[in-house]
């Protein structure tokens, strides 16, 4: 037991950390995107929407590596890859290479979360799966934060191409570190499985294997249990990715031209997501939140309220700290929809569970993807308070629609069984 404590931990860090990694990605263009137009020419809005395009594109293929071939060796192969994107990016002379290192550090990003979370309901209990994911969103988060105002000092003090280059040197020791510490069950360490130490509770096996295309037809035929979920992140991920990944700091510095950086409400809003991310898991493990459906109905229907003041007050109140405690409970009640990951997990088998993290978690990227890409439409390259305004409009929208289908969502109880759990069989049956 000692040994299989030390080691799961081990491995969570290890991914963990590559997960800071993936937010700090994905959040550092609303930052130093301006200075590598500035440098090479191109758009901000192209250059933040191929990432979400790459991300989104390589979640089903994540979930199909992480439980085919096992999370060890698909999260080192593509943080690999990731860390030879940062690389192209360092030494890119021109646009299209910017935008190549870019499409494969999403590719590599892109294969940390799902093997993370196929690793957590292998190695740890069923019951510590809301707060260690809810850790995971955290540090993510803390890694949004670090792509803010701690990136914008990094940038002026090293400039943007020497970040990157710390970037892929890190990335690449994190490769080699899944290489010698992952492993993908507790039995390639002749230790004990999950189902063993938990007892009778459990009914299912953590070594159970189904195959590939019957567990995507398991997961998307799962009708208001999968689809109300997935497509309320969608929305809701969209309009955060669009506000705080992509245009935050380029409406707040050209609308208003604040003294001070527009790159710290940013982190104000990331510190929000973490604080709500870690109470939320915290309460979930606890049995302090009884219903993760009404929970996420109650938080982001404040989370579409808070839009709404973007939307009508944009322009409007010329005052930094306002927009910064706005920015603040944006992130705050943002962060609810971290629980859609718990809610779906909870309906299907083990043996899907990478599938099942990663048919939510395309819904996200594809959301951002879609929002991110409308965004540069819709704003192009004139920073005027009236595309910004009607941007903020159709961001509200989409916040009030997926209240809707968090409305109409499914939230499994106790007596109900997994979904198709008869269709999974051991390893080796």
């Amino acid at each position: 037991m000692s040994a299989l404590r030390r080691h799961r931990w081990a491995i969570f860090a290890v991914l963990t950390i590559g997960y800071f990694f993936v937010y700090f990605h994905r959040i550092s263009v609303s930052v130093i995107g301006q200075d590598i137009v500035a440098d090479v020419g191109g758009s901000i809005g192209l250059l933040s929407s191929v990432y979400y395009w790459t991300y989104t594109a390589m979640q089903i293929p994540s979930g199909l590596m992480a439980d085919r071939f096992g999370p060890r060796a698909a999260s080192t192969l593509f943080l690999l890859i990731a860390s030879v994107g940062s690389l192209i990016t360092c030494v890119g002379t021109e646009f299209w290479m910017i935008v190549l290192g870019k499409v494969m550090i999403a590719a590599g990003m892109a294969v940390v979360y799902v093997p993370l979370m196929k690793l957590v309901s292998v190695w740890f209990p069923k019951a510590d799966f809301a707060v260690l994911s809810g850790i995971v969103i955290a540090v993510g988060n803390v890694g949004a934060i670090a792509a803010t105002g701690p990136l914008e000092m990094l940038a002026d003090a090293l400039g943007w191409r020497e970040v990157f280059l710390v970037l892929g040197l890190v990335t690449l020791v994190l490769a080699l570190l899944c290489a010698v510490v992952i492993r993908n069950h507790p039995s390639e360490r002749g230790l004990p499985s999950v189902e063993s130490v938990e007892g009778s509770g459990a009914v299912e096996s953590s070594a159970a294997r189904i195959p590939v295309l019957r567990g995507l037809r398991i997961v998307f035929s799962g009708g208001r249990r999968f689809w109300t979920c997935a497509l309320a992140y969608f929305l809701v991920y969209g309009t955060i990715m669009t506000f705080q990944g992509t245009w935050a700091v380029t409406y707040f510095n050209s609308v208003y031209g604040f003294v001070l950086s527009a790159s710290w409400m940013v982190t104000a809003l990331g510190v929000g997501k973490i604080l709500s991310t870690l109470a939320i898991g915290a309460m979930t493990s606890r049995g302090i939140i009884k219903s993760k459906r009404r929970t996420m109905i109650y938080g982001t229907s404040v989370f579409a309220v808070i839009w709404i003041v973007i939307f009508l007050f944009a322009g409007e109140i010329d005052s930094y700290w306002f927009w910064f405690a706005v920015s603040f409970l944006f992130g705050f009640f943002g962060g609810f929809m971290t629980l859609s990951f718990t809610q779906v997990k909870e309906w299907y088998p083990i043996a899907v569970s990478g599938t099942a993290v990663s048919g939510t978690n395309i819904f996200l990227f594809l959301g951002a993807s879609v929002c991110t890409t409308v965004s540069g439409f819709v704003v192009g390259t004139s920073y005027t308070l009236e595309n910004f305004t009607a941007l903020w409009g159709l961001m509200t929208l989409f916040a009030l629609a997926a209240v809707v289908l968090l409305a109409l969502s499914v939230e499994k109880r106790p007596e109900d069984p997994p979904v198709a759990v008869e269709l999974v069989r051991p390893e080796g049956a």
